[in-house]
């Protein structure tokens, strides 16, 4: 047995490479299947896998609230109509009605020249409550967090981000250091971590975090805030908490039936789905793609291991005139037919193992190997070298020796 599987493998290795330039055309469909589903596979994989490095930088079980209606893309949020009756007494009031909460923070956001010396550079203002760094898994690299008493006494104080130490001062040591940041004389006591850009869109290097009260007191004079961070406690429903946050927000603001929220809530699932669906929607093309290479790759094989048959019929005449049967021959062309299959699929798996390295590497995606695709999409090759390998085979059995070596 073992004997007859290495012969058939030679006789159809043999084949391979003295027709090399057409069966190179009929793996080629094979290839091009085979490759796109492994590439997307393996790509898809680590865009999943990054969408959950930022969810995690940006922080857990969060819950937004701005004021205003917000729309949500698949890069963040952009508030197109700005409301200001979102106030800090409503944070208290969510915190202490609706269970569940963990923490609560109210915010305000801005962008605002900050000035060093001769250096500027425009940065966003988020004036806060000291939860915020623990909400928004915000580290140190160096220095300290403001704290509530800071808070509460107004304290010109700065958590500046990486880009902002970086540019401004120019990696000098920058803590107690005073910055300009709308011509008000800020002292700098903590530079975060480098995070890139989160969910938002919002380059969270160029951010400055100081004191909510500060903020509004000394910055900006509102008695209003942009929104509220809210954080749940573990297990409870995001889907749920917007419905109970919405219809309490409504109630405390007055608001009858039929006006719309002057607010808007999302939280992390609405943006995740918008990229999934974005991903899921390529996943289709991609099988789509992947479908009609393999029907052309296998219609290739088909019509080559058909032309085959018809040069060998002398072979195929004196393999039966010294005792081969009929399986025999059937046998031989569809393993033929299934390595031809394999050859471009074991191919189009490197190709799209290097795709998957490239792509990775410009579009800065955790590598990820999606090994059920590549079972997946080798299965198929050899169901279809089968497929396509069947007909020909058949008709090879119908010469009969006499007839072909007369």
């Amino acid at each position: 047995m073992i004997y007859t599987v290495k012969f058939y493998l030679r006789i159809a290795l043999q084949n391979l490479v003295v027709h090399k330039g057409r069966m190179v055309l009929a793996l080629l469909g094979i290839l091009f299947a085979v490759m796109s589903l492994v590439a997307f596979g393996n790509i898809s994989n680590g865009m999943k896998k990054k969408i959950e490095n930022e969810i995690s930088k940006f922080g857990k079980n969060l819950v937004i609230v701005r004021s205003g209606l917000v729309f949500a893309t698949g890069r963040g949020a952009r508030q197109f109509a700005e409301a200001k009756t979102l106030k800090l007494r409503d944070v208290g009031m969510i915190k202490e009605a609706i269970p569940g909460i963990k923490e609560a923070v109210p915010f305000f956001d801005i962008t605002y020249p900050a000035r060093y010396g001769e250096k500027s550079l425009v940065v966003s203002i988020v004036g806060a409550t000291e939860a915020i760094f623990r909400i928004r898994n915000i580290d140190l690299l160096m220095g300290t967090y403001f704290t509530k008493e800071e808070d509460l006494k107004a304290d010109k104080k700065a958590v500046v981000g990486y880009k902002v130490f970086d540019n401004l001062l120019q990696r000098e040591n920058p803590i107690g250091k005073y910055i300009l940041v709308y011509r008000v004389p800020t002292e700098i006591i903590g530079v975060m971590d480098e995070k890139g850009t989160d969910f938002t869109g919002q380059d969270q290097d160029l951010q400055v975090y100081i004191p909510l009260n500060t903020f509004m007191r000394r910055y900006s004079n509102v008695d209003y805030i942009k929104g509220i961070y809210l954080q749940l406690q573990d297990g409870e429903s995001l889907s749920q908490m917007k419905t109970t946050l919405r219809n309490f927000i409504r109630k405390i603001h007055n608001m009858k039936p039929e006006q719309k929220d002057d607010f808007s809530i999302f939280t992390m699932e609405d943006i995740v789905r918008t990229q999934e669906e974005g991903i899921r929607l390529v996943s289709i093309l991609t099988i789509i793609a992947s479908i009609v290479s393999f029907l052309i790759g296998g219609l290739g094989i088909f019509a080559i291991m058909l032309l085959s048959i018809s040069e060998r019929k002398l072979e195929i005449g004196i393999r039966r005139v010294v005792g081969s049967k009929k399986r025999d021959i059937i046998l031989q062309f569809l393993t033929e037919s299934v390595i031809v299959a394999l050859v471009g699929g074991v191919f189009g798996v490197l190709v799209g193992f290097i795709i998957t390295v490239i792509v990775n590497y410009f579009g800065e995606f955790p590598f990820s190997l999606y090994l059920g695709n590549i079972a997946m999409s080798l299965l198929i090759s050899t169901v279809i070298g089968i497929l396509a390998g069947i007909y020909p085979a058949m008709q090879g059995t119908k010469y009969e020796p006499v007839a072909v070596l007369h």
